[in-house]
């Protein structure tokens, strides 16, 4: 009689409590991995509109109060038409329509430029592409889960987004008519959400052939030419016929909060983000992975310009990126530069305007091509060649991100000075887009009959921005958090801005307003430089690469 051999209770395997281990698809991941970036978003530009409604109501608590600063803004053509046309801006909600959420397409659409160019991108370069591939799921599905992930972080953003613009109404409300509906706070935020889609699914469509670097920049044009155009196309020859071709014109009757609705305009701007996103998808599954069109590249760059090792690698991989966005900003200096002799020929020959031009710009030499790219161009630029700044330190912190270090630290390379040289590179592509745009600048300097050295020079102080802002990004690198550390760059350019503009509206003590690293630039356009603060962004700059690697030389890498 035999017996069978039972295993003591303890030895069985245990039952697994839950079935499910983790997220259950490429979406849900998507999700978990994203949750902070869409609430970070949504907030940030959310207490965006709410400071600013803030300032409305306390600065222009009457009728005569709003409609002196509406004529006065509108008088200066420059600025009143850089964010289109006013629609019942008396109300509160029509001003915020007007002066905050017409630059959300900018604002968004940088942040879909971002996620979408690299999405499909980052995941074949870090390797985990096979494991997906590996699963019984098709490249198509893979590509329009990660774009789901996307459009359901847009829409938690500007789902928030609207929750503050109905709150700001309610909080800030001193005129009849003040209030806004949440209904048509919501409206406002989509269709300016599905606008900056748009520049992202260019972006997408683009990374399959041109890889993830030159396709931001690609999107970025799209976005930033797409913006210009519908601002300034009453007002600059140059765009008047290319009007018709920016998604943004379409929608300028879209104004839900400014009591203006024109929803059907959104339907074209829909169909021309699916069927770009259809374009990468397409592209994604039939393209080998990773392939893509060699870009002209500079001639035997690593000697020439002293780079070497480290740094010559991290120069290269930026260098595509770096050049497209810098044509894409280095295009609105040429525009903006070969079209002031119109603008000061507009407001010299009105009084009214040329006093308000003194007004607001004391001490700025206006009536010179270098003054109108510094009211035009300059601040406007600055968060986008930051923003440029932060896909360059992403670049390099994908080495650890995508478990690359640890073969590149196999040879006798310390770790302090791999970052060290990697900073370099870094810069020394930020000094390549600089030079770009400079160039455009003095360009179109050249051709308005003005001197081109100001507007020349005058940029190499944005890059020093770009810089500083980079210095940060590095040092977050090197102490750790090399998946922030791109993040990080990106708030700090859109809330230097945002904050130096919600403070000037609300006149905060010139104390608080002077934190903003944008305060301490000059007007370098126009030749005036903040020699102070032009250390200070060279200081951060350095010391945050000195930090970042001693960081790094501390630590363990990322497993």
């Amino acid at each position: 009689m035999s017996a069978s051999l039972r295993l003591p209770r303890r030895a069985r395997p245990p039952a697994p409590m839950w079935p499910l281990r983790g997220p259950s698809s490429v979406f849900a991941k998507g999700m978990l991995d994203s949750r902070r970036s869409f609430l970070i978003a949504g907030l940030g530009l959310g207490l965006f509109v709410f400071f600013y409604g803030s300032s409305i109501g306390s600065n222009y608590p009457t009728l005569a109060s709003r409609r002196e600063a509406i004529d006065a803004t509108t008088a200066v053509a420059a600025i009143g038409s850089m964010t289109g046309a006013p629609i019942n801006a008396e109300s509160l909600g029509g001003f915020l329509s007007w002066r905050v959420a017409n630059l959300m397409p900018l604002l968004l659409g940088a942040w879909s430029i971002l996620a979408l160019s690299g999405t499909l991108a980052g995941e074949i370069r870090s390797g985990s592409f096979e494991v997906l591939a590996g699963a019984p799921l098709s490249r198509r599905r893979i590509a329009i889960e990660k774009i789901a992930v996307h459009l359901a972080g847009i829409a938690v953003a500007a789902a928030l987004i609207g929750a503050l613009t109905w709150m700001t109404g309610a909080a800030f409300a001193k005129l009849p008519g003040d209030d806004i509906p949440l209904g048509a706070a919501l409206a406002q935020m989509v269709a300016m959400a599905l606008c900056g889609l748009v520049g992202g699914a260019i972006a997408f469509a683009a990374a399959p052939w041109v890889g993830r670097g030159a396709a931001a920049g690609i999107g970025a044009i799209a976005l930033v030419a797409a913006y210009l155009v519908n601002a300034y196309g009453d007002t600059v020859q140059a765009f008047g016929s290319m009007k018709g071709l920016s998604w943004l014109t379409w929608t300028a009757a879209e104004r839900p909060i400014a009591g203006s609705w024109d929803s059907v305009s959104l339907v074209p701007v829909a169909l021309l983000a699916v069927l770009l996103l259809a374009i990468g998808v397409v592209g994604f599954e039939r393209r080998d992975v990773g392939a893509t069109i060699s870009l002209p590249r500079l001639a035997a760059p690593g000697r020439r310009f002293l780079l070497r090792g480290p740094a010559r690698v991290a120069f290269l991989s930026g260098a595509p990126a770096a050049l497209v966005w810098g044509i894409a900003i280095g295009l609105y200096a040429w525009l903006v530069g070969i079209s002031a002799p119109g603008f000061v020929d507009q407001f010299a020959g009105e009084p009214a305007a040329a006093r308000l031009m003194d007004t607001f710009f004391p001490g700025l030499d206006w009536r010179t091509t270098g003054g109108m790219l510094q009211i035009v161009f300059f601040d406007l630029a600055l968060p986008f060649m930051a923003l440029a700044a932060a896909v360059l330190v992403n670049v390099a912190a994908s080495d650890e991100r995508e478990r690359r270090l640890d073969l590149l630290l196999s040879t006798p390379v310390p770790r302090g000075r791999w970052l060290l040289a990697t900073g370099a590179g870094v810069y020394a592509g930020l000094a390549l887009l600089t030079l770009v745009v400079a160039v455009a600048a003095a360009i179109g300097a050249l051709q308005s009959g003005s001197d081109a050295l100001p507007s020349f020079a005058g940029i190499f102080a944005g890059g020093l921005y770009a810089a500083a802002l980079a210095g940060v990004g590095l040092a977050v690198f090197g102490l750790g958090r090399y998946g922030g550390a791109a993040t990080v760059v990106a708030i700090l350019a859109v809330g230097f801005t945002g904050f130096e503009l919600i403070g000037a509206g609300s006149r905060l003590p010139g104390a608080l307003l002077d934190l903003s690293l944008t305060r301490h630039l000059g007007q370098p356009m126009a030749g005036v430089y903040d020699w102070p603060g032009m250390a200070l962004a060279i200081a951060l700059a350095v010391a945050g690469v000195v930090v970042g690697a001693w960081g790094l030389g501390r630590r363990d890498l990322a497993r």
